[in-house]
Formats: structure tokens, sequence, C-alpha cells
């Protein structure tokens, strides 16, 4: 099978599986990427009119050049950026994940452009990050263009809730939107945390309700709720404030 055959086959979960690999596009997003993540990859010639894009492919070496009519066809975009990565998968392990202080938990978050995005927020606050059964899938193209690059690094690890439940050596927090629970920026994040966000239709789900403490984020305009997102980048900013000033006092 060609290289250009295979970059098709991968817009395909049930290929992104079988092979253990995914695709990444854009310079700013492939800047992340270690060359030793790299599978392969194709750049065009009006790619390397930007002087960071020679940079680029120089330090990654193992791509091939395509013409731009080529590059529109095996690209997941409207306006194909003139670079693209096929990169293998990678997970962390549980320990690894664990290491961190506070863990940014997706209870069934389904939509990509969300997920991808509590993936950058937890890189930026130097989190970690457990997906639970109903994410998106992690190597969604969409999940892959909104992480901006969180995903070649950031620590995470799937896991069913039962495994999840099972963990120790963390305080699990569930972010809802039930006015009796503890106001987030009330919370003390003095512990080591798992901080649960569910999904945009329902919520966290009652298994994981059951074990947590709920938190949530008061809202005074006339808006019902906030993005999951959004509440996401709002409480891990929180919890990483508390830490950092406990640690400095």
């Amino acid at each position: 099978m060609s290289n250009v055959k295979l970059v098709r086959k991968l817009a395909q979960k049930k290929f992104r599986n079988e092979l253990k690999l995914f695709v990444a596009e854009g310079l700013r997003l492939c800047e992340e990427a270690e060359p030793s993540q790299v599978e392969f990859g194709f750049f065009t010639r009006e790619f390397l009119s930007d002087e960071r894009a020679k940079i680029l492919v120089e330090r990654l070496k193992n791509l091939e050049e395509v013409s731009a009519s080529t590059m529109k066809k095996i690209s997941s975009t409207q306006t194909p950026q003139g670079i693209l990565l096929v990169v293998r998968q990678r997970f962390s392990s549980p320990e690894e994940v664990l290491a961190k202080k506070i863990i940014a938990v997706l209870d069934g978050v389904a939509d990509p452009g969300n997920v991808g995005t509590i993936l950058r927020t937890a890189a930026a606050f130097d989190c970690s990050t457990i997906l639970l059964d109903g994410s998106a899938e992690i190597f969604n193209p969409k999940v892959v263009r909104s992480s901006m690059g969180a995903i070649f690094h950031l620590p995470i690890v799937k896991m069913t809730r039962e495994e999840f439940l099972n963990l120790r050596g963390f305080e699990i927090l569930a972010a809802t939107i039930d006015p009796s629970a503890e106001i987030y920026h009330r919370h003390d994040f003095k512990k080591n945390c798992a901080i649960v966000f569910g999904s945009e239709a329902s919520g966290v789900t009652e298994k994981i309700l059951c074990a947590a403490k709920k938190i949530f984020i008061p809202m005074s305009g006339r808006a019902e709720s906030l993005n999951v997102a959004t509440s996401a980048a709002i409480i891990l900013s929180e919890a990483v404030r508390q830490k950092n000033f406990k640690e400095a006092t």
C-alpha cells in the first residue's frame, strides 16, 4: 500500500485503531511532534516559503514532497497548510497520569472540539488526563487539531469507569450545574484531585457522581450552563492557582 493510500485510510477510526497511527496537519501542530513519533509525512513546495517550515522539514527528515493537489486529496481540512504527518499513537501508563497533582477526567465528553480543547488546557496547566467511556476518540482529526500539540506530550490514558473508581491516591471532584454543590473556588484543592467533566448532554454519570464531591461554577447571567471546555478551563485554573499558592507559602 502506498503512503498516500494509507493516509486516506487513516481518515477512518477503524484503520487508526488497527494500525495504531493518526494524522497531524499544519505547521503549529506538527512542530510539537518529536521526530521519533513520526512514521512518515508529506509537504508541498509552497510550504517551504516559510522559514519555520524549512526548519521543521529539516528536523523531521522522513518527509516526502508532494503536489498541492495531492495534499488536498489526503488532507482532512478545507484549506491544507502544506504539511501532513502520520504519527504513532501514544498513551501513557496510569502511573504517569497519577504522578500529576491534578487530573482532568472526561466522562463521556463526545464533541471532538471540546475534548481537544480540554487536552490543550490540561497541558497548559501541567495536569494529566483520563478519558472514560463515551468520550470522543483521542486520535480523531478534530481532537488532534483542537489539542494544538498537547496530544504529543500530555500524560493521557483511557479507562473504564470501574477502573477509574478503583484508583487510589486522589480526591474525586465532579463539575456539575447543581447549585447546592460547593462553589468551585471555595473548595480546598490541597489534596491531589481528579476533576471529572461530564458529557455535554447529560453531565457526569451517576456512577461517578456517587463517588465524588460536587462542585459548580455560579453564574449570574442568563445562560443555563457553560460549554464543558470552558468549565474545565475555569476550574483547572483555580485548582492550579491554589496549589501553586500553597506550595509557595
